[in-house]
Order: C-alpha cells, then structure tokens, then sequence
C-alpha cells in the first residue's frame, strides 16, 4: 500500500493500492494507537493526531492480477483484520470531512456495520462521501442518509434503494454521483431507485443534482435511474460510444434537468463514416429536445457542418469539448426546410476549414473556441459542479 500524510499538521490519510498488506494493518493500527493515547504525558505520543485529520481516502486492491484485463479478473473484498483495522481507525477520526472507502467489495453483513462509528462520530461534520462499490451485490447501505450536513455524495448503484434515496432527501445533499466503475457488477439484478422514491427525494430536497457516471475498461451499460434529477451523464470509456437509443433515453428521462452530456477518452472502436450512421443528428437532437444543456462532450466522428449546428442550436450551450481528430471537414446535411437561403450559404461556406469553424464557434460564444488534440481531450475535466 502507497501511504501518505499530506499537509503540516497531518491533516489527510490516503491509501493507495499497492500489495503489501502488512503495511497496511500495521500503520492504520498504529495511527489509531497514537489517536487512542494521545491524552498521555508520554514524549513519542503525538498529541492530538487524531482530532488532526480531516480527510481519509481508503483504496482496497481488490484487483489481484498481475495483468489489466478485465475479462480475467478475480476479484477479493477487504474484510478480517484488515476491515477491522480500518474501522478501528476511522473511529478514532471524530472530525473527518472527507471520507473516501473505494471498492471494499465486502459481505453485506459486514457492510452493515461499516460506518457505524463515522455516523456517530462526523454525522454533523462530514460534507464529502465516497462509498463506491462497499458490495458487489445489491445492499442498500443506510448509513449514507444520516450525515445531515452532507454536501457531495458519491455511491455505486448496487448500494442505492428506495430507503436511503428517500433519507437523501431531509439532508443538505447539493450532489449525488452514482458511479459505476470497472469492478461494479454488471448484472441485471441490480436494480434501480423507484420513480416513487426519487419523486419523493425531489420534493424534500428540491436543491438535489444526480451525476450519473460511467467508467470502465470495456462495454457496459449504464443503469439509468427514472425520475432522478438527473443533471449529468457522462461515459468514460474507450470501448462505450454514444448511440441513438442511449440519447433517446436520455432525453426522455431528463429533458427538464440534463445539463451536461459526453463522452470521455479515446474510442478504440470505428467510428461510421456514413453521415446516417453518425451520431450528428442524435447530439443535435438532443440539443433540441433538452433546452439546459449547457456542455457537451463530444469524441466521435462528426462533420465541421455538424460543429457549426450544435453551437448555433443549443442555446444555453458554453462548453462544447470537441476532439478535432474525429472531425471531418464537409457539408454533409440535407437541406432543412426552416433554413433559410442566408443561413444555408453561412453554413457552407463557414464549414470548409477547421479554422473558420473556430472562428465561427467562438463568435457563437464569446470566447476563443477551439477543437481540442487527443492529448488535450485525455487531459479533459468536465466541472459537474457549475450552478
């Protein structure tokens, strides 16, 4: 395990995976030793250590291959002494504000008892929380409603219900990221939230906004939540690419609430070269359809006559994240009868170069616009967290 302490007063623990469990137990037991002490008159005994830190971010290796392949992964759940160990020492941290435990993968009789002690001790202190993939089967964990001043809540799936959904909805809560991750089950088992369950959520916490994020190193569908307010979707994968029947879903789930939309990284599969096979009019009907968009992302082959029509068609469109690779330079849209002659000859003429593209999209916006190179688009943060 990669263990660090960052700041002067020791105020952040991260573990990072890395295998060498021994380290592990051994430190997260001595800092709970020292935290445990720490009112001894005793020279070695730091005093105070625990009251210090304020943030632990936890990383179980549940991945124990030596090879990164997902199709021959066996994956291991944290438990024994080691879980033991971790909630020995979280119950020493009585002033966490950020708490991260990422893909435990535990039994649901010990995801149970996990957050007893931080629910006791942080349920007022505690504003970010990280519980991704705590199961690996479906297990509604309760503990995530009882942190009253909790502001960023990221959790997978299999550990949402309609109980804490519902419990969600008397906190402070601003975001909720359901995430799903390379080690979140894909099965269809899983099920989602109720419609009853979020409409309920909504109307006791109108100020909520739900991320839904998919990362993964191969094909896996997303697990679409109904009536969520739902104000991101956003894939990061090289093997997902967008298709008609995700955006119809998505327009039909959140026309009134989506706001941001893309797809992150490098595809790794081939893009249609035929305009009707291309995904330029599903994103612009997606503009069309969901009028608070206001980013896109956007990895895939499209034409510079499509980059010109999304900028001049979403209204409440700033952030247009574009990788210039995929694009190709052509007018390839049938005329539309509501165009009329004056916009008809703007769009061919503006869609011959990237650079008159550019121009163009940054008068649209108001601000230099350009495509964006792979190393960029890599490189890529969508801020999930604008008003």
């Amino acid at each position: 395990m990669c263990l660090s302490a960052v700041g002067k007063n020791f105020r952040k623990l991260t573990f990072e995976p890395m295998l060498n469990f021994f380290n592990l137990y051994e430190f997260m037991n001595m800092v709970s030793w020292f935290s445990e002490n720490s009112d001894k008159k005793a020279e070695n005994i730091q005093k105070g250590i625990g009251s210090k830190i304020k943030s632990l971010k936890f990383t179980f290796p549940c991945n124990m291959t030596s090879r990164d392949d997902t199709e021959r992964i066996r994956l291991f759940g944290t438990g024994g002494k080691l879980l033991a160990a971790l909630r020995r020492l979280m119950n020493n941290l009585k002033n966490l504000k950020r708490l991260e435990l990422i893909d435990l993968l535990l039994d649901p009789k010990e995801a149970q008892y996990l957050l007893d002690e931080v629910c006791q001790n942080c349920f007022a202190t505690l504003t970010h929380l990280s519980v991704v993939n705590t199961t690996r089967v479906q297990y509604t964990l309760l503990h995530i409603g009882v942190f009253i001043n909790l502001q960023v809540l990221t959790v997978s799936p299999q550990n949402l219900g309609d109980d804490n959904v519902e419990l969600l909805g008397y906190t402070r809560l601003k975001h909720l990221h359901i995430l799903q991750n390379r080690y979140t089950p894909n099965d269809v088992n899983i099920k989602p939230v109720s419609r009853k369950s979020w409409k309920i959520c909504k109307q006791n916490n109108p100020g909520l906004r739900v991320h839904l994020q998919l990362e993964s190193l191969k094909e896996k569908p997303l697990i679409w939540q109904q009536c969520a307010p739902a104000k991101s979707v956003l894939y990061n994968s090289s093997h997902v690419g967008a298709n008609i029947n995700q955006l119809v879903l998505a327009i039909e789930f959140y026309k009134n609430t989506l706001q941001i939309y893309g797809h992150l990284n490098i595809p790794r599969f081939r893009s249609p070269k035929s305009f009707f096979n291309r995904i330029d009019s599903s994103l612009m009907l997606l503009l069309r359809e969901c009028p608070y968009m206001s980013t896109l992302v956007v990895t895939e082959r499209i034409s510079t006559a499509t980059v010109l029509l999304l900028a001049f068609t979403g209204k409440n469109l700033r952030f247009l994240h574009i990788r210039g690779n995929a694009v190709i330079i052509r007018n390839d849209w049938p005329r539309n009868q509501e165009w009329s002659d004056e916009f008809y000859a703007w769009l061919k003429m503006n869609c011959k170069s990237y650079k008159q593209v550019e121009q163009e999209v940054s008068q649209i916006f108001g601000y230099k616009w350009q495509f964006l190179t792979d190393r960029e688009f890599k490189n890529l943060k969508v801020n999930l967290h604008t008003p």
